[in-house]
């Protein structure tokens, strides 16, 4: 027990470095990112003056939720403060609050492992980690401040439930992420119930129940938060939906064909571990991880802008089948 407790913490402290050196090789970011760093750079130096804050100025193509930035400031708070006081550069503040969220992605990726190695055995596990850990862009884009990487962890947080069958627990953490942060999760999330529902290990009245509860808990916060900072009565992820899905405005920011993520963006991802995928799926328990992840892809495919970041959710499950995989060599 003492072993296994000590391999943990090595797996741990091996992604916690990998992330780092990531953080530390690339520190500037890219225009995707500009809103939720901003935004957390305006909570923890400007406060409650609201209207200094930077997006009244410049608030993007579509708003965005500061629920996200507000965490994140708080957790980050107390040593921005001490680097404020300090006189430090701002880069360096800018450092710990996309070193905070990567923190959070990793804790959620450990729990999240500690799972698949009461499930599928340590050996699985141990492949699992150092299959993600020599990938490039799982541990690349977690101290990335774009609204899938504040999803990122509650998604595998939800997964986690999901995979101990603590079904309410993953319709809580799936309303979360998908009315919050990222609409599009619905699909993602929503095939894993769906699942469990055809499986009858959850009831529709059951998923319902908590459904609408979560549903109108996160609404309401999203919609009390969001409205203070922007000034205006205003959901910001639906105003992300109807502008993405509905009015389709995306597709002006480029297309893919339709099979983009199948033979592109998975390949790049995954890199060489895509080739132990179909071993892996030679147990059937990899199949109720397959079907949600395969399922989200293909459909999300219809929507013509593609990016490699709008599939992340699905690496680290994928993982986990191509580690399967491994463990039979």
């Amino acid at each position: 027990m003492a072993e296994m407790s000590r391999s943990m913490q090595r797996e741990l402290l091996l992604l916690t470095l990998v992330a780092c050196v990531h953080l530390l090789v690339c520190p500037f970011t890219k225009v995707e990112e500009s809103f939720n760093l901003q935004a957390t750079h305006d909570i923890l130096y400007h406060r409650l003056h609201l209207d200094k804050y930077d997006h009244h100025e410049f608030p993007g193509v579509v708003p965005r939720t500061f629920v996200g930035p507000l965490i994140i400031s708080l957790l980050s708070a107390p040593a921005a403060f001490f680097l404020s006081a300090l006189d430090v550069s701002k880069f360096y503040s800018q450092l710990l609050v996309r070193g905070c969220l990567g923190l959070c992605v990793i804790y959620a990726f450990w729990k999240f492992q500690k799972e698949v190695r009461k499930q599928f055995g340590t050996t699985v596990a141990v492949f699992y980690c150092w299959i993600s850990a020599t990938q490039f862009h799982l541990l690349f884009y977690c101290t990335r401040t774009l609204p899938n990487i504040f999803a990122l962890p509650i998604v595998l947080l939800a997964f986690t439930a999901w995979m101990q069958q603590k079904f309410g627990t993953f319709i809580w953490l799936s309303a979360l992420s998908i009315i919050i942060f990222r609409s599009e999760l619905s699909i993602f999330l929503g095939l894993m119930l769906l699942s469990s529902v055809v499986s009858r290990r959850i009831s529709i009245s059951r998923s319902l129940c908590h459904a609408v509860s979560a549903g109108l808990v996160w609404l309401a916060l999203t919609i009390s938060v969001d409205s203070i900072f922007w000034g205006r009565l205003i959901w910001p992820e639906g105003e992300v939906l109807w502008y993405n899905i509905v009015l389709n405005k995306s597709s002006e920011w480029g297309t893919s064909p339709f099979l983009w993520y199948f033979y592109s963006a998975l390949p790049r991802a995954l890199g060489c571990t895509v080739v132990f995928l179909p071993l892996g799926a030679q147990d059937r328990r990899s199949w109720r991880m397959l079907f949600p992840s395969i399922g989200f892809i293909f459909l999300y495919s219809f929507l013509p802008h593609k990016e490699l970041r709008f599939i992340i959710y699905t690496f680290p499950i994928l993982n986990v089948v191509a580690a399967m995989g491994c463990s039979y060599l």
